[in-house]
Order: structure tokens, then C-alpha cells, then sequence
């Protein structure tokens, strides 16, 4: 073996050893960080409070209708309330979490309740060759967003 191979396998494996040290020590850097540091929840894992009234509103052949599940549904009546996504005309479509029913809030129509629980996003899932709103683009119409309520109380 000639002294010019010896020294480029030297400096090869020198160089090996030492990309494999760096990326030990990035790896150990970011195992640290997941560790000791929980992420912000984004936005629609953060719990709310929202006040309104519930509105039961009937199937129609709207985008709003499409995207609360076609059939009728819930709705929070926020008024002029600033909130963080509006998913029907007059506020968010009421989506049930877990011990949530449809039947509890069949007594709230028309009063004024405070939900708390976190927006739900859209959700493009179509089934094929099914009939479904499309837009400019072709493609379907996303649906399935809303507020999902883990609990609620009536305001006076």
C-alpha cells in the first residue's frame, strides 16, 4: 500500500468519525429539547370558551350544510363576537365530543350557553364517485369543521 492511499483512507475514516460525533451530539440536542420542552398546542388543540345562543338549523343545499354532515345540526350564535374560525353563517357548527349527545342540547335551542371545548378543522374525504360540492379547482369541498364541545352551561 502506498503511502498516498494510507493517507486518504486516514483522513477518510478521520472524517467519518467525525460526522458521526456531530450528528450523535444533534441527535442528543434535540432528544434535550422534546424532553424538557412541551410544544405550544396549535390552534385547534387549544381549549376555548365560547358564549351564544344554539340555533337547530335544518339540511339546505349549502356549503355550510355540506360541511356540518348533511342533516340538521347546531349552531352557536356568537353575534359579533371575534372568534378564532367561523364555520356557519352565524358562528361555528356545534360538533359532540366524547358524553356529548346531540339530545343534550335538543332543551338549549334558542338559549344562551357558554361551550367550552376546541375548533375542529376541515377535512377533504370523499367517497367515489359520490355526489359532492366542488370548487373552482375541481377538487371537493372540504367539510367537518366546527367547535367540538366537551362541556357547557346556560347563562342567565
Amino acid at each position: 500500500m502506498s503511502a498516498g492511499s494510507f493517507q486518504s483512507l486516514k483522513i477518510i475514516f478521520l472524517l467519518s468519525a467525525l460526522i458521526f460525533q456531530i450528528s450523535c451530539e444533534v441527535k442528543d440536542q434535540v432528544m434535550d429539547l422534546s424532553a424538557g420542552e412541551e410544544a405550544d398546542p396549535g390552534p385547534y388543540e387549544k381549549i376555548h370558551s365560547l358564549s351564544g345562543a344554539v340555533i337547530l338549523k335544518p339540511w339546505s343545499k349549502s356549503l355550510e350544510s355540506w360541511n356540518a354532515g348533511g342533516s340538521s345540526y347546531y349552531v352557536l350564535d356568537v353575534g359579533d363576537a371575534k372568534i378564532m374560525e367561523f364555520s356557519a353563517k352565524e358562528g361555528v357548527i356545534i360538533r359532540f365530543d366524547q358524553g356529548m349527545a346531540p339530545k343534550d342540547f335538543e332543551s338549549l335551542i334558542g338559549k344562551r350557553v357558554e361551550l367550552t371545548g376546541h375548533y375542529v378543522p376541515k377535512e377533504t374525504g370523499t367517497k367515489p364517485r359520490g355526489q359532492y360540492p366542488r370548487g373552482i379547482d375541481g377538487k371537493p369541498k372540504p367539510r367537518g369543521s366546527g367547535f367540538k364541545v366537551q362541556s357547557f352551561k346556560l347563562i342567565q
